[in-house]
Order: structure tokens, then sequence, then C-alpha cells
């Protein structure tokens, strides 16, 4: 007897559905896309009990013809596509025609539709993929599917669905995300008959962000806008200051299809290199589109992942529209307002329409607090800098000594000792703070007082912020600087770190590296996975300044190092940069190993905390800084500027 026979159509239609029909998400998402195929403006949903009981989805698209409604059940109908070719090519959701063929199977389905303009619809009904009756109907144009009893027929698969909320939770985010990729159609979902999200048509991404997050939200984004080879990327990216502990807040499409892929998440996070701390992720609604011939849509069952021809072409050019993204008017960090952990930022709610979050009110003490040691240097006047990339610091940039660290006949200049004043000076003081009296601009030149400035002289040709003025040093630790928005506290160790990133990433990419060499080579012991690494990027290490020869074993000598690395901290930096690229557990690209490099060098080299500054250092330091491209985060991810808005200040000295 033969032991290979062919499935019966209903067993087969289950096992599809076991690979379609995962949750009832899944079912709003084939129905979704269905209705977007359809050139629907309009789809409204209504689940109850997170979908387990039903699903009713209403849209205003094409409608069916009754033969056609009939046929939509069977496996592998579709008129998406008619032959293998056309798979090369796809431009629409949907075209396995397996999706109502496999929710039939496990469900109790009925669906209504029309024409629009014919005279009445048609009503098919389906109970575990058996049809029970069609019949003609009264019914509005277009389609409505109607799911009720999920997995009744499969009862071991019932009991693996989630909680109600759970599953009503991946319902609206999966809207939300069709909501994101087609503002030119309506949405509206009920849960439990409460409406969830309700959003009208409109012309461009922003608006309907603005319909599902809010303000808020928005004013934290910067807008993506990028094309090159065929490649479109856009959307909006997240400030640094925005930084979430999973991905959940990114929205990635393809093509305008949704998808989970793994090399724009990978992307997302190469772009944000240096500028977050690990462990946290940026927000994003990313929009990358190529040619419909560059991409597979046809590699997952589920139709979430794609695979690209080019995949590196595709990452760089999401790296470097991110990048350029968050150097277009870069935001700083808001000042925290109480002394407590401030909270992290509101996550991207599906669920509300309008997730705007009242900041809390300062208390005039801690604007006080933050106020009284912003003693103002005096005017100086420094010679004009030299070009961007050849700028130097002072010669004087050997940090003073702090009084309580150095010996004793350390004398802080008369500049950084904040004299007693009389009350009436004080007020007056914090007054022209506030007021915006002209002091110190950024460059280090006298501020003349006029009433106005014309636009150049705050944005002259090279780039510099001449509308920051330098207000002094806390804890010889913080530069307190203030602009037209009010109060900037910037860490002077990180942001020369910034700065000195930049550069040296700029030096090593271009190969312009000063060696030193030792007179007695250091010897390192790799560990396997190290010398692994160490194999695949000795060539770099080279370029980077470190000369290297491999012993026997896994020994190396170090008979060279950069310059400016001192010999007693290259065995270290090496062994950590190895390490680090080892826990990343992926195929290390040379921009990515520079970068590494580049941000160990810079940590080392830059100036510490407790370091007293003269007006000439603070002023060159913050000078530079406002020319980096990435001036809001050191390498590591930690905020370089906190700004302290003119509105909380107003708000703590009740001038609101």
């Amino acid at each position: 007897m033969s032991k290979i026979r062919i499935l019966p159509d209903v067993v087969a239609n289950r096992i599809a559905a076991g690979e379609v029909v995962e949750r009832p998400a899944s079912i709003v998402k084939e129905c979704l896309e269905n209705a977007l195929d359809a050139q629907a403006h309009q789809i409204d949903l209504a689940v109850e009990r997170g979908g387990k009981e039903s699903i009713r989805i209403r849209d205003d698209g094409e409608g069916m013809t009754q033969d056609d409604a009939i046929l939509a059940f069977e496996r592998h109908a579709t008129s998406k596509i008619r032959t293998a070719e056309e798979l090369m090519a796809i431009q629409t959701f949907g075209f396995r025609g397996e999706a109502l063929a496999a929710i039939g199977s496990v469900a109790r389905v009925t669906l209504t539709t029309k024409l629009h303009g014919a005279t009445s619809g048609t009503e098919v009904c389906l109970e575990g993929g058996k049809l029970r009756h069609v019949r003609e109907v009264a019914a509005p144009g277009g389609t409505e599917i109607l799911v009720r009893d999920l997995f009744f027929n499969l009862p071991a698969r019932r009991k693996f669905l989630k909680t109600e909320a759970t599953e009503a939770f991946h319902i609206t985010n999966l809207v939300t995300h069709y909501a994101l990729a087609h503002p030119q159609c309506g949405f509206t979902l009920q849960h439990n008959g409460r409406q969830v999200l309700a959003v009208t048509a409109t012309t461009d991404l922003r608006a309907r962000a603005y319909q599902l997050f809010g303000a808020n939200m928005l004013d934290s984004l910067a807008p993506v806008e990028f094309a090159q080879g065929g490649i479109a990327v856009g959307g909006f990216v997240s400030r640094p200051h925005v930084q979430r502990t999973s991905r959940d807040g990114q929205y990635l499409f393809v093509n305008r299809r949704f998808v989970r892929d793994k090399l724009i998440g990978r992307a997302l996070s190469d772009a944000y290199r240096n500028i977050l701390p690990p462990g946290v992720f940026p927000a994003a609604m990313l929009f990358v589109e190529v040619p419909p011939d560059m991409v597979d849509v046809n590699v997952h069952p589920q139709k979430t992942e794609v695979r690209f021809r080019t995949p590196q072409h595709v990452l760089e050019s999401i790296v470097t529209a991110v990048q350029q993204a968050l150097g277009r008017s870069p935001q700083f960090a808001p000042f925290p307002t109480t002394a407590a952990t401030p909270p992290a930022h509101p996550p991207i709610s599906p669920a509300a329409t309008s997730p705007s979050t009242e900041t809390r009110r300062p208390s005039a003490p801690a604007v006080q607090a933050a106020l009284q040691a912003l003693a103002p240097p005096p005017p100086v006047t420094v010679p004009a800098s030299p070009g961007r990339n050849e700028r130097q610091p002072p010669p004087f940039f050997t940090a003073t000594p702090h009084p309580d660290a150095g010996s004793g006949s350390a004398t802080p200049s008369a500049a950084t000792l904040p004299t007693p004043e009389p009350l009436d000076e004080a007020t007056a003081r914090l007054h022209s703070i506030l007021g915006g009296r002209p002091r110190t601009r950024c460059a280090g030149t006298v501020r003349q007082a006029h009433p106005t400035r014309p636009t150049a002289e705050l944005h002259p040709p090279d780039g510099r912020r001449t509308d920051v003025r330098i207000l002094g040093q806390i804890h010889d630790s913080y530069i307190v600087a203030a602009d037209a928005d009010g109060l900037l506290l910037i860490d002077q160790h990180v942001a020369h770190e910034r700065i000195l990133f930049e550069q040296r990433v700029r030096a090593l990419l271009a190969r312009d590296v000063l060696v030193q060499m030792l007179l007695t080579p250091l010897v390192v012991d790799l560990s396997p996975a190290q010398a692994t690494v160490f194999d695949a990027l000795e060539s770099e290490l080279e370029a980077a300044g470190f000369r290297t020869t491999r012993l026997a074993g896994r020994t190396v000598a170090v008979q060279g190092v950069p310059a400016d690395l001192s010999a007693e901290d290259a065995k270290t930096l090496l062994t950590e940069l190895l390490d680090a690229l080892v826990s990343e557990q992926q195929t290390v690209s040379r921009e990515h190993f520079l970068r590494e490099l580049a941000a160990s060098l810079a940590c080392r080299a830059a100036i510490k905390v407790n370091m007293n500054l003269t007006p000439e250092k603070m002023t060159w330091l913050v000078d530079e800084l406002f020319q980096c491209e990435q001036p809001t985060n050191c390498p590591h991810g930690r905020p370089i500027i906190l700004r302290f808005d003119m509105s909380l200040i107003e708000r703590g000295f009740k001038r609101s």
C-alpha cells in the first residue's frame, strides 16, 4: 500500500493557516492589504476581545462580482499576478492567493461585497473551510469581511493565543503601521465598542504622524529625505535625546510595505553609532523606496521580510540619509526640571491620538540653584581662527590645576573666582542674563549692543554660532552659556571628546595618522576570539597607526602606536577595542572599526572634569563644538549640552 498521498484541501488549508494566521493581527494584516490593493479611501475596523471573538473590516474599494467573491476563497486564487515573471516586480501587497482560503479554514467568515454602480451585492459565508451559502444582498460599494470565532475548530491553537490586551495591542500596532504608510486613506479602529484610532485622509506623512502621535513627538523628530542610485529614503527619525529601550518605536517600510527587516534595523543602529549609548534605540518612521525588481518580497509566508539585490547599497543609503537628517538643525536635550532621574521620552503609543504630556513646572529654587554660579567673565578679544579642519586650541590649552587638587602654589585666575557683590548688582546681572543683555559671544569677540542683528551676522559663512554667549563655569566641569532660547550647560569633557572624535575619524579615514615607534615593543596575548578579529583587521590597525607583528600562537608584538597615544594606554586600548568588536558578533566594517578606535582615542585625550578653563579656552571649545556634525552627543552617547528653555525659567519665577 502506498505511503504517500495527496492531502485533502481542508487539511492543506489548515496547514497553510498555521503559516499565514499566527494571531488575530495576521487576519487584520491580510484584509488591510487587500483593501489597499482595491484602492480603498476609507477603512473601518472593529474587533471584539482582541480579535478572538470577531474582526470586522469594511472598505470602500473596488468590490467584487459574485463569481470573484466565491473564487477568492480558493487556494492560490489571486488577481494580482498571472505569470512567474511578475514575481520579480511585485507592486501590490497581496499576491499569493492563500490568505482568504487559510482564514476561512480556521474561522467563520462572512464576505459581503459589491461593485460600485452594481444593483446588488454578494454575501459568501464559510465555516471551517466549508461553503455554507452564497446569496445576493443589499450592500454599499466596496467589501466587508467579518471573521468570527478564530480557531473554533482548532482548540489547541486557540489556547496559544495571548491575552485580550496583548492581541489588541498587536492589532493596534499593525493598523498604526498601515495608517502611517498610507496617509491618503482614512482609518478607524474600535475595540470592544470603544474607539482606539481615528485618522482622516491627508496629503503627507507629517500630517498623518501628527494625527497619530501628536505635536510633542513630532517636535523631537528630524525629517529624512535622501535619494541616490535608484534608492530613496524618507520619513522621520528621533533626535539623540529620545532614547527607547526597545525597537517598538521603529516603523519600517519598503515600497510602502510594512516589514520587520534586520538590514534596515542594523542600518539605523549604524547611523546612531557614536551618538546613542549602547542598549538604547531610536524611534523612526522610515520609508525605503527601491525599484520593484531590486527587492524580493516573496521570502516569508506573512510577507514581513524582504531580500534586497544589493543590500550593502541599501544599508549605506539609509545610514547616510539618517546621519544627514541628524546633522541638520541639531536639538539639545532638555534640562531636567527635578532632582530625580528624568522620565524617558513618552513612547510612541498607537492607541492614543494625542499623547502629549505636560512638562513639570520647575520650582523657583531649582531655577535659582542653576543660575547662582553664573558669574560672567569679562569681555575678551581673540584673533580670528583659521579654517575649520586646521583650527587648533590656544597655546595655553593646558588645563589649570584645580586649587583643591594641586599644590598650594597653584593660584586660580581672577576671572574664575566670583567676588561678593551687593544684592542690587546681583539682581541686575540676573536680569541682564534673562533679558539678553549683550556679553561675550561664542566667537570670542565683544558683542555690540544693537537692538537687531542681521541674519548673516548670526550665521557667518564658517558656520560659527555667534548668538551663544559664554557666562562662566560650574565646578570647573561644566560651561554655562546662553542663547536666544535660554541657558545651555555644556559638559566640557564630552564636548572636547566629540571634537577630537570627529577630527580623528577624518584623519583615520584619510589614512593620515602619525605613528610613534616604541623602543621596546609591547607584547599582547590575545584570546581566540580576539585573535580572530585581529586577523580580520590587521591591515586596518596598521592604517590606524598600530605597527604589529604576529608572533607564535596568539601573541602579538606592538612596535608602534598612534602618535597621540601613550605606550601605557596602547595595550589596554588594543584589547578593549578587540573585545568590543568581538561582543558585537558580526562582520565589522572598516568605518565601524575606525570609529570605535577614534572614540577610544578621543576619550583618553579629551580634557577632564575638575579642570579650570579660562574664558579663551571655553570660547575655543564651544566654537569648535558647534562646528561638529553631531554637537548634541559624545561618541558614547552621553548628552553634551542640556538646554534650560526661557519658558521654564519664566515659569519658575512665576512670570508666565
